[in-house]
């Protein structure tokens, strides 16, 4: 992976053009890169008033619905709502569920199981639902579009549907009234709203704009969490949403930030990061009617129950995408499938239900799609994730002969097939995955905006970038790049994975980054590459370290940054002399056996330190390597041959030395 410079230089026309606004170089350089070119624009984008919201019935089928709806409403017919159990499901349900008690119908609402249910919709649970609830008018939120056959269904029960989803549409789409932000041949400026977003645009063409503002608060939060883009119209109702929900407008939410120590406003962040997965764990867990009664509960005793089971499940999640990640990379490096075009991996024990969460970050550590599958009983559930340039879902719907359930975004997308289809379904979608990359190159990099100076991490430019708030999809966190040598990076006491640093001016945080503390601590020069996220308290963001790039100069340096790419803790390319390093490698077997009969007989006299370099200078050996030492040392700790306990090495005789039972050395037998 590398990193690039994202914004170009700014023109002194450019520049004269917001002089009038008092903007600084820096701030003017990210409100270009975000496409705000123009005093205008800025205007625009700076403008949080609810009246910028569209005209919903400018989307396609908006008419047909508030008709059909405002029947149901007169003839006081039983409704149903079918949501999805993720974050965007949950309060696109909750803010049609709560309009509708407003109307004073009878409705009710089904949230599916992810394992017992699936995705979407299906016969079986079309016919167990009406056999329940009886409806006469089937609404779908973010879900639906995709599901032709369960409509007709539904249809032949004498059921009443009206679709509402915002995912990509596919070839055929089901035969009652549909809305859609995705669909093109409408007149409606925005196709990037959430299923929330849609529910709320629904609620706007229904009653008006002052009604349909009561709810932004809880269309905000499926909003951020759904990653949709967060301009144009989303970021009004997100701004705006914000505000309400740090007024308390939705207890369950206050409760939930207050359980996840948020103590002041709550920001888009902090949705994204610790409010959202809370409710996203529900559906991917459990039952996402917890996530749901998070939002509509108002009994603070019921909701201190709730948010506890929330919590439990979350990191259950967290425990169990751990361990399938670990489990994912392990098979990935054994197999060399990190070499293929895309990643696609399977394994009957993998629970389906974090499987989109590991996918992320696989994408993240490989750069290239990733497809993770699981589940028993003869059939694959499962996700996967994108990087830009490469549609998924277009590349799946073209695999699609071989699954039986697939829909997504761009981005990201979900499915299931037999397990005798996983073969041919993986072999076709590499090979579409190899076309498309033929019709339009991918640059598999990462962005940074530009270079900074210690000087530049000003007030002046912290309040100003403050302004760009509330940021992600769409609209990102500035993300920079200063050059810093010599600096004391220390672990954080209660997490000492993450590490902590200053460059004067802006105090840097790096989780997992305790790892690159003697890199940081080396007088080499490193380029830091940071978000900028914004702080409650006034104070000046919080610099959070995305990458570290070490200029290493000499063998000790280099030996430290080679520590770092064993172990996949350099997440960027190594520059031409690392790859020379790692190519000058050798993987025979003698090599590694030489080197452990002399550390173990200088351990067995000395009990000496953990650090392979210092290690390294006491070895008593007629021709060594430092490079090989590392390289040999990474191995036997990943084999638990070699461990570190109190600064001290521990040999274990016992353990198995197979070497090609480390992921270490089988990624550098595959590269050698």
């Amino acid at each position: 992976m590398e990193y690039k410079v994202r914004c170009g230089e700014v023109t002194p026309r450019q520049l004269a053009a917001f002089n009038q606004l008092g903007y600084s170089e820096k701030f003017i350089r990210l409100l270009i890169e975000r496409g705000i070119d123009s005093p205008e624009k800025a205007e625009k984008f700076f403008n949080f008033d609810p009246s910028q919201l569209h005209d919903p019935y400018l989307l396609k089928g908006m008419q047909a619905a508030v008709t059909r709806l405002r029947d149901a409403i007169s003839q006081k017919q039983r409704i149903l709502i079918i949501g999805d159990y993720d974050a965007d499901g949950i309060c696109a349900t909750a803010i049609l569920y709560k309009y509708l008690l407003t109307q004073r119908v009878k409705t009710s609402y089904f949230l599916p199981e992810r394992d017992a249910d699936g995705y979407g919709l299906n016969i079986d649970l079309i016919a167990r639902l009406n056999e329940k609830f009886h409806p006469n008018l089937l609404i779908t939120v973010d879900c639906g579009i995709s599901c032709a056959e369960e409509i007709k269904f539904a249809q032949s029960l004498g059921i009443d549907c009206i679709v509402t989803d915002h995912h990509a549409i596919p070839e055929v789409t089901p035969n009652c009234i549909c809305v859609d932000p995705k669909f093109k041949d409408q007149d409606y400026p925005f196709d990037d709203l959430c299923g929330a977003g849609v529910s709320l645009k629904l609620v706007q063409a229904m009653e008006g704009l002052e009604v349909a503002q009561k709810y932004f608060d809880i269309c905000a939060i499926a909003t951020v969490a759904d990653i949709v883009s967060l301009t144009d119209e989303n970021r009004v109702i997100v701004h705006n949403g914000l505000k309400m929900l740090n007024q308390g407008t939705v207890p369950g939410i206050t409760a939930l930030a207050r359980a996840c120590n948020i103590r002041n406003e709550i920001k888009s962040g902090d949705i994204s990061f610790r409010l959202g997965p809370k409710i996203n764990a529900s559906g991917r867990m459990g039952n996402a009617k917890r996530g749901l009664d998070v939002i509509l509960e108002q009994d603070e005793t019921r909701l201190d129950h709730i948010i506890k089971n929330l919590l439990y499940m979350n990191a259950k999640r967290q425990e169990l995408c751990t361990v399938i990640f670990d489990e994912c990379v392990q098979m990935i490096e054994d197999q060399a499938l990190q070499n293929d075009s895309a990643i696609v991996v399977a394994k009957p024990e993998w629970e389906s239900g974090v499987l989109g969460i590991v996918a992320v970050r696989l994408t993240e550590k490989y750069g290239k799609p990733c497809i993770v599958l699981g589940g028993k009983g003869g059939v694959y559930k499962g996700s996967g994730r994108s990087i830009p340039g490469i549609n998924l879902v277009e590349c799946i719907t073209k695999s699609s002969k071989y699954l039986s359930t697939f829909g997504g975004h761009a981005m990201a997308a979900g499915m299931s097939l037999p397990v005798e289809n996983f073969e041919k379904f993986r072999q076709l979608f590499q090979e579409l995955v190899v076309a498309s990359m033929k019709a339009q190159p991918v640059i598999n990099c990462k962005y940074y905006d530009f270079e900074i100076t210690a000087d530049e991490l000003n007030q002046k430019f912290f309040q100003e970038v403050a302004m760009l708030e509330p940021t992600g999809c769409g609209n990102p966190a500035p993300v920079l790049m200063t050059v810093l040598r010599q600096t004391r990076a220390s672990s954080l006491p209660t997490h000492p994975t993450h590490t902590k640093f200053d460059n004067g001016q802006l105090k840097f945080i790096f989780f997992g980054g305790a790892v690159f503390n003697e890199i940081l601590a080396a007088p080499c020069e490193k380029s830091i590459i940071f978000e900028l996220q914004q702080q409650n308290d006034g104070a000046a963001p919080q610099a959070v370290v995305k990458c570290v790039i070490p200029f290493a100069i000499n063998d000790e340096e280099k030996a430290l940054v080679l520590q770092r790419y064993l172990h996949d803790d350099l997440t960027v390319t190594p520059d031409q002399s690392l790859q020379n390093i790692i190519h000058g490698l050798s993987v025979d077997r003698s090599v590694f056996i030489e080197y452990y009969k002399a550390t173990l007989n200088l351990v067995s006299r000395n009990n000496f330190c953990q650090s392979p370099l210092k290690l390294f200078a006491k070895l008593m050996l007629p021709t060594k390597n430092l490079f090989q030492f590392v390289f040999c040392f990474a191995v036997f700790e990943q084999l638990g041959i070699y461990e570190v306990v109190r600064n001290r090495l521990q040999i274990h005789n016992e353990r198995t030395t197979e070497l090609n039972k480390s992921a270490i050395y089988n990624k550098i037998v595959n590269l050698n």
